[in-house]
């Protein structure tokens, strides 16, 4: 005779209910105990999984439950993980998520930065994680542990840790204890990596590799407090590569710290990356601090700034004035890499363009001269663009405006917010 699982109450600060069994290898009394200790969060998703569990499924619940509580508390995070925005168990009848395939699963629309056994971290989660980790580290040497501008975890202001490995490829990883200096690189040995990584670059283009070790060579640079040249010039090359791969939340963490490093007087491209600066925000639709930014530059004249920041001024006035012709002269124009970043936000500017083009020409326009207005190399490129954006051709040769206009409308909707990756 199969023994029935036994309900223990648990409060949840609302209203006390039977949700959960007494797990099969422990006692009621020991659970009970150890349900003392869980978040009120942790309560809620315990009763909130038995609600929506089929009674021939609450055994498969118990188990599924069991594991992700001990897997929680067997890698400390029991407080830290938000259970009210975790998915149930596959037990669960979970309808916003019926194909779930992970225990710790979480929905669609969170950011996944790391995992932590079966556990997914959101970025809030990883952030507490680490500063848990910083506190156990602050208390086992003595001094608070403070956190760079990269996230890495440095050493206490007390010590100065010189690296003495060798290695010349290194695998990057996230520091949770104390730096062991047997494998930490100095600067010497940097140096040859750096050089290394330049023409593995140039050879082989592939871009997780190179971006891997560019934040090792990051991360040892921070634990060694090395804050020179050398220090810029990796920073730079990192987010020029970047920039080129289309991976922006790893551009901004570079640029992030790179903006520290010049107001150190350290020198650099500093010109280069300011402009690429102006255009991220545009990208951001940062609005508040390109206004800040232009304050500042305001000091200087913003006549008297290099060819790269002219033009990047030039994008930001065009786009406040609705100067959509000037823009996509700008846009083919674009010194350096600029091209790269305003490829990140030139779709948006496309649809806004087309919405001014589709009120003001209501009895149609000719492909050929949208193409060239909003700089599309080839009229294929224009008709995909239309196709990805649910407008239907119906004419060759000609947009039909007025069927268009409501369509961009609504498109134009989806770029209100920008999630960016690695924003700081």
């Amino acid at each position: 005779m199969n023994k029935q699982p036994q309900f223990i109450v648990v409060n949840t600060g609302k209203k006390k209910r039977a949700v959960m069994p007494t797990l099969s290898s422990t006692s009621s009394n020991q659970l009970s105990e150890e349900q003392d200790n869980w978040p009120p969060s942790l309560k809620e998703y315990v009763a909130h999984a038995f609600e929506n569990c089929l009674p021939n499924n609450k055994k498969k619940l118990e188990k599924q439950l069991k594991m992700i509580i001990q897997q929680a508390e067997k890698t400390n995070m029991l407080n830290v993980i938000d259970w009210n925005e975790r998915d149930l168990p596959l037990a669960c009848i979970d309808i916003k998520n019926p194909n779930s395939s992970q225990l710790f699963h979480k929905k669609a629309a969170t950011t996944i930065v790391s995992k932590m056994g079966n556990i997914e971290l959101t970025p809030a989660e990883e952030k507490k994680r680490q500063l848990r980790a910083m506190r156990f580290q602050a208390t086992k040497m003595g001094s608070p542990t403070p956190m760079d501008i990269d996230n890495e975890l440095t050493p206490s202001m007390n010590d100065v840790i010189v690296g003495t490995s060798n290695a010349l490829e290194k695998p990057y990883f996230r520091l949770t204890s104390a730096v062991d200096p047997t494998i930490v690189r100095p600067l010497k040995v940097l140096k040859k990596a750096f050089k290394m990584l330049r023409r593995k670059w140039k050879e082989e283009s592939n871009y997780s590799y190179i971006c891997e070790q560019f934040k090792s060579m990051r991360q040892d640079l921070t634990v060694q407090r090395i804050q020179n040249e050398f220090t810029v010039r990796v920073y730079e090359t990192h987010a020029r590569i970047a920039l080129e791969k289309g991976d922006i939340g790893e551009y901004n963490q570079c640029q992030t710290q790179l903006k520290y490093l010049y107001k150190k007087d350290i020198p650099g491209c500093e010109d280069e990356f300011l402009a690429y600066r102006i255009l991220y925000l545009i990208f951001s639709q940062n609005q508040s601090e390109i206004n800040a930014m232009l304050e500042e530059m305001c000091d200087i004249g913003l006549n008297n700034h290099a060819d790269c920041i002219q033009h990047a001024l030039l994008v930001r006035s065009c786009l406040a004035k609705g100067d959509y012709h000037k823009f996509f002269r700008l846009y083919e124009d674009a010194p350096n890499m600029s091209g790269y970043l305003m490829d990140q936000f030139v779709e948006r500017i496309r649809i806004d363009a087309l919405i001014v083009m589709c009120k003001a020409y209501k009895m149609g326009l000719p492909f050929s001269f949208i193409s060239k207005e909003l700089s599309f190399d080839s009229i294929k490129l224009l008709f995909k663009f239309f196709k990805e954006h649910g407008i239907h051709i119906q004419n060759k040769n000609i947009l039909d405006t007025k069927s268009a206009l409501p369509i961009l409308l609504a498109q134009s909707k989806n770029y209100n917010k920008i999630d960016i990756k690695g924003q700081i």
